[in-house]
């Protein structure tokens, strides 16, 4: 194609020369036509019909022209951080893996390596660096670029001249933001800390209500002489800004009961741009709106005061959904639930939640009442059917509760009174029904990081629970806690721990219901026996739960691709009355799904000591727990 691309030029151009005369001009004339022509083709042909001779010029590397090269690029001298920076500067590594990548291009690039590397690790303080580098053909065709390199002496901060101007001035947080500067006197000099730490330190201003501040002086002055280098800056936050007016936006709630979501912003207060997002989250947590808009209106600044305008749209006024579920502690199940968000204008709402499987049901009904501070203290008035039946018992249960919620200090707490009413049967024993008028606490606090495998966190929950004996078929005391526990191991794997711990002091354990006996066994207790399994059993030797229970897990969680996860377990306990004669344990692997509503789990554990140490193949159990909302 190139060749007849040339002719027609040839055919078009040729005309345009004189056939040869006689006399110096036509000679002339005509040998420039025939140049022009030559100067205009020579290109196309030394490009395509002319690849012979390059091949002959270059070697066998040159078949790549077309195809691309392979190429190595090895950099010996340096890692980590400084590495991935000279990765990141050097053009021959970024092209490396290039198709059109031609071989006067690698060298082009190989040419100006030496200096790209020189100047990535300048940003590190090394400006002495000394960089020696050889670009190699290999038997095979491949390229290997190598490049030696000895950063030489870093420069070291010996003084930093950092200030605050204009009313920021004496500022505390700013003062001691500037002491905490990432840079100081004794350091090695990083551009990356550097601008760090300007940035922090603006950011910081802004978030104080210094709305103008900017950077005067930004210098940093380098003697590569002596290695040595001096910071200057100077901060000028200007004026500090104060909230002004708030704008309310909204139909849907009675504004008196919405501005108490808005009490952080008050009018004459500093400017605070963490309040700010404070309060759109309070305000998107609540669940009564669907668009939640805090903006400070930055274009009617009045002085030094700030309108904010909040602007709310509501959300659905009900929603119902139903899931399909399964695990081995109670099967098959399903799941069902109801949300009223807006019962009336001051913010009181409803929700139901039901469960239908063959071992585990129950209907549970919440009315909300919000209280004082909307975002952190409400009342609860829940109403509850529950049903349980296992092996070796079963109950029916009613539950009337009212509750007073307070969020403090992240911790969800809760303080109620409990009318219970329960028909239990446990055992070989008959059924019996008893009433037990309780008061107590709940506090619970999750601090696990927000990911698909999260490998850092904890968790604690705990409860307590008494009734005197007023109105009640016996007096008890109640206490259960169980914490959990993640701690990374390597880059992708991580140890999971958990305990448990509980007790009750009962003055009459027949009268005790089942609700309130600590059993255990099952998937979230001890794998390898059965859901509620293990405890103190009667004379027929069925179990009928305790006064006391622990129970524990090792697990080692290993990710062994981006959705799938590796297990291996060790669990043990036992519920038990005031003595402690046995512990059971269980151990296996298992393997978890991270889908994208959470994980799906499947363990095989193997029951050990179940009996008096002969643990068999027969005995393995399956635990297997998924959820899905249709």
């Amino acid at each position: 194609m190139v060749d007849l691309i040339a002719l027609r030029f040839r055919l078009r151009l040729h005309p345009a020369c004189k056939p040869i005369e006689t006399g110096r001009h036509a000679t002339l004339d005509s040998l420039l036509g025939w140049l022009l022509v030559l100067m205009l083709v020579s290109p196309l042909v030394a490009h395509g019909a002319s690849g012979s001779i390059t091949k002959e010029k270059e070697g066998a590397g040159s078949a790549s022209e077309t195809s691309g090269l392979r190429v190595k690029v090895e950099i010996e001298g340096v890692e980590g951080v400084l590495l991935d920076n000279v990765h990141g500067h050097l053009s021959l590594f970024r092209e490396r893996r290039n198709p059109r990548l031609t071989i006067h291009w690698l060298k082009r690039l190989h040419s100006k390596a030496e200096r790209e590397i020189r100047q990535a690790l300048e940003p590190f303080g090394f400006y002495h660096a000394r960089v020696s580098g050889e670009l190699l053909q290999k038997p095979d065709g491949s390229w290997l670029a190598r490049y030696r390199v000895t950063p030489g002496p870093r420069v070291e901060v010996v003084s930093a001249d950092l200030r605050l101007l204009g009313e920021g001035s004496q500022e505390p947080r700013l003062l001691h933001a500037l002491k905490q500067f990432p840079l100081q006197p004794g350091d090695f000099l990083d551009h990356g800390d550097w601008e760090r730490g300007k940035a922090d330190l603006l950011e910081l201003a802004h978030d104080l209500g210094y709305l103008k501040a900017r950077m005067v002086v930004s210098r940093i002055l380098v003697d590569p002489v002596t290695n040595q280098a001096r910071l200057r800056l100077q901060l000028d936050t200007g004026s500090r800004y104060r909230f002004g007016e708030l704008q309310l936006k909204q139909e849907i709630l009675d504004p008196d009961f919405v501005k108490r979501y808005l009490a952080d912003l008050v009018p004459g207060e500093p400017y605070s741009q963490p309040r700010l997002a404070s309060v759109q989250a309070g305000l998107v947590e609540s669940g009564y709106f669907s668009l939640v808009d805090v903006n400070p209106r930055l274009d009617q600044v009045k002085g030094d005061q700030v309108p904010v305008e909040v602007v709310l749209q509501p959300a659905a006024r009900q929603s119902f959904s139903i899931g399909l579920g399964y695990d081995t502690d109670i099967g098959f199940n399903l799941n069902g639930r109801w949300l009223h968000r807006r019962i009336n204008r001051r913010g009181h709402k409803a929700d139901a939640n039901l469960r239908l499987s063959i071992r585990e049901s129950y209907l549970r009904g919440n009315y909300w009442i919000p209280i004082q501070d909307p975002r952190t203290t409400k009342l609860g008035f829940t109403f509850a059917l529950e049903a349980d039946n296992t092996d070796t018992g079963e109950r029916r249960t009613i539950d009337l509760e009212a509750g007073y919620y307070l969020l403090w200090r992240d911790w969800i707490t809760r303080l109620f009174l409990q009318l219970k009413h329960e028909r239990f049967l446990s055992g070989s024993e008959g059924r019996r029904n008893t009433t037990l008028f309780s008061l107590g606490g709940r506090a619970e606090r999750v601090a696990f990081e927000e990911a698909a495998f999260p490998r850092h966190g904890w968790s604690l929950a705990a409860d307590l629970r008494a009734s005197p004996g007023l109105l009640s078929s016996t007096a008890y005391l109640r206490g259960w806690s169980q914490g959990r526990l993640l701690l990374p191991l390597g880059e992708k794997g991580r140890f999971y721990l958990r305990g448990e711990l509980g007790f009750a002091l009962v003055e009459d354990f027949d009268r005790y219901p089942n609700s309130l006996r600590f059993f255990a066994g099952g998937d979230n207790s001890v794998r390898g026996w059965a859901w509620k399994e293990l405890g103190p059993k009667d004379e027929q030797g069925e179990v009928i739960g305790g006064k006391e229970v622990i129970t524990f897990t090792v697990e080692y969680d290993h990710r062994v691709a981006e959705k799938w996860v590796a297990a291996g377990f060790l669990d043990g306990g036992n519920a038990f009355d005031n003595r402690l004669d046995k512990l059971y344990y269980g151990a296996g692997f298992g393997a978890r799904w991270l889908s994208p509503v959470g994980a799906v789990k499947l363990d095989l554990a193997w029951p050990f000591n179940k009996h008096e140490g002969d643990t068999r193949v027969q005995d393995v159990r399956v635990h297997f727990g998924f959820e899905v909302t249709l």
